[in-house]
C-alpha cells in the first residue's frame, strides 16, 4: 500500500495532480481507460513531454498501435519537441509495430513478437530508473496474446518498475470486454483514470475521473477536458459569464482575458460604442480552457441575462470602481443572471483612475457576502487579470 508520505511525481495533466494529492508516488502505475472515440493518447504523451522538459526524466514509449514516426508527428501537433529528446537519448522507443509491418525498426529496442516482449521491456525499465514509461495500447496486447499472458506481463512489468522507481503509464481502449476482465485489469494497477464522453443536449464533452487510487481517497469528481493542438490536455469550462452595468468595461475586460473575442457593436450618439449583442471569446490559461460570454449592460437587454446565466459555470461581475451609483444595478444583474449560487468574482475595474474606490469600500457599499472576492483591475492596462482568473478557476474547482 503506497502512502501519502512518499514523494510524488507530477503528471502535468491539469487538475489531475491536485486530485492525486500532488502526483504519482515513484514506482506506481496509472491505467488510462478510454471509451472508443475519446481522445486518450495525449494523456500519456503529455506526461512524458512535460516530465522530460521539467524533471529531465529519461522515458520510453512502447508502441503497438502506430509507428514511431507517426508518434513524433502527434507530438509536433501538440507543440512538444520529441525529436530533441530522442537525439539526446533522454527518450527512446520500443518499436513493436514497424517490424510487424515489414518496416525497419526505429528506436533503442524492437519487438517482433508480442509474446516475447517481457525481457525487452524490463531491460528498458532498468534503463530509465526514476523515469516514466508509456505502454500503448493494452487492448492490442489482449487481442494478440490473450488475457492471462497480458495480465501476467503487466504484473511483472509493475514489479520491475517498483524496483527502479519508474512510473508506468498504461493506455487502454475499452472495447466490449467482459466486466470481470476489466475489474481484473484495474486490480493490477495502482490507479485507474477513466476517460469517457457525456452528452449535453446535442453537445458531446470529454470527461476524466479517477476511479481507483492506492495512495489517496478518490472523490469521484468528473473533470471536463478538451485537447488543443498545440497545447495538449486542458480542463474545459463550458461557459464563463461576464456581466455588469453599462459602460463598466465588460468588453474591454473580456477582450483582455480572451484576445480572440468577437463583439457585435454599433456606434451610437453616446461617447462610447455600445455592445448590443454578445462578446464571445475563448481562454487558454494555465491548463484551463474556457468559453466566455459577455452580456450587454443596458436594461433593455435584461431578457438576455437569465438564459445566458442559466448554464454558466462561473461569473465575472464587472463594475466601474469610480461609479458607486451603479452598484445597485450590478447586484440586480447578479440576481437576474441567477448567479448567486455559482462561483463569482467582482471585477473592480478602472482602478487606474484617481477616484476609484478600494475593494474594501466596494464590499461595504454593495453589502456583499464575505466570501465573494473583489479583485482590483485595470482592464485597459491589463492589470489584475491573472489574479481574477486564478481566483475564479480556484473557486470553480476548489483547488
Amino acid at each position: 500500500m503506497v502512502t501519502d508520505a512518499e514523494c510524488k511525481r507530477k503528471t502535468y495533466i491539469p487538475m489531475l495532480d491536485e486530485l492525486l494529492g500532488g502526483g504519482m508516488p515513484a514506482g506506481t502505475s496509472i491505467l488510462f481507460t478510454a471509451m472508443p472515440g475519446v481522445t486518450s493518447e495525449v494523456f500519456g504523451y503529455q506526461i512524458i513531454a512535460e516530465r522530460m522538459r521539467n524533471e529531465t526524466d529519461v522515458c520510453f514509449i512502447y508502441t503497438n498501435t502506430r509507428t514511431p514516426v507517426e508518434i513524433e508527428h502527434v507530438f509536433q501537433r501538440y507543440g512538444w519537441d520529441l525529436r530533441s529528446f530522442l537525439d539526446s537519448d533522454q527518450a527512446f522507443f520500443i518499436d513493436s509495430i514497424s517490424p510487424m509491418m515489414g518496416m525497419p525498426a526505429i528506436g533503442k529496442y524492437s519487438i517482433d513478437d508480442f509474446r516475447e516482449s517481457e525481457k525487452t521491456i524490463t531491460n528498458a525499465i532498468s534503463d530509465i530508473a526514476g523515469g516514466v514509461a508509456v505502454i500503448e495500447d493494452i487492448s492490442t496486447l489482449l487481442d494478440s496474446i490473450g488475457v492471462d499472458p497480458t495480465f501476467d506481463l503487466i504484473e511483472r512489468l509493475n514489479k520491475e518498475a517498483r524496483s527502479n522507481d519508474v512510473n508506468m503509464i498504461y493506455m487502454f481502449t475499452r472495447w466490449n470486454y467482459e466486466k470481470v476482465m476489466l475489474d481484473r485489469l484495474s486490480d493490477i494497477v495502482d490507479c485507474e483514470i477513466k476517460l469517457f464522453s457525456v452528452e449535453e443536449k446535442v453537445i458531446y464533452r470529454q470527461v476524466f475521473a479517477i476511479t481507483k487510487s492506492n495512495w489517496i481517497k478518490t472523490s469521484g469528481a468528473k473533470i471536463f477536458f478538451e485537447v488543443l493542438e498545440p497545447g495538449g490536455v486542458r480542463i474545459f469550462i463550458p461557459k464563463l459569464l461576464v456581466t455588469g452595468p453599462y459602460n463598466a468595461g465588460k468588453t474591454t475586460f473580456t477582450k483582455a482575458i480572451a484576445p480572440d473575442t468577437v463583439s457585435v457593436e454599433r456606434q451610437t450618439f453616446e461617447l462610447f460604442p455600445t455592445t448590443v449583442g454578445l462578446d464571445i471569446g475563448h481562454i487558454d490559461y494555465k491548463g484551463f480552457s474556457a468559453d466566455v460570454f459577455g452580456t450587454p449592460g443596458q436594461e433593455r437587454f435584461d431578457l438576455l441575462l437569465e438564459p445566458l446565466g442559466r448554464e454558466a459555470i462561473g461569473t465575472f461581475i464587472v463594475i466601474d470602481s469610480t461609479k458607486p451609483e451603479t452598484f445597485v444595478r450590478a447586484k440586480e444583474m447578479i440576481r437576474m443572471c441567477r448567479t448567486e449560487a455559482i462561483p463569482k468574482v467582482i471585477i473592480a475595474n478602472k482602478q487606474d483612475l484617481p477616484n476609484a474606490l478600494s475593494p474594501d469600500e466596494i464590499k461595504k457599499r454593495m453589502a456583499l457576502w464575505e466570501d465573494v472576492p473583489i479583485v482590483p483591475v485595470s482592464a485597459a492596462n491589463r492589470q489584475g487579470l491573472d489574479e481574477a482568473l486564478d481566483i475564479l478557476f480556484s473557486l470553480i474547482y476548489r483547488i
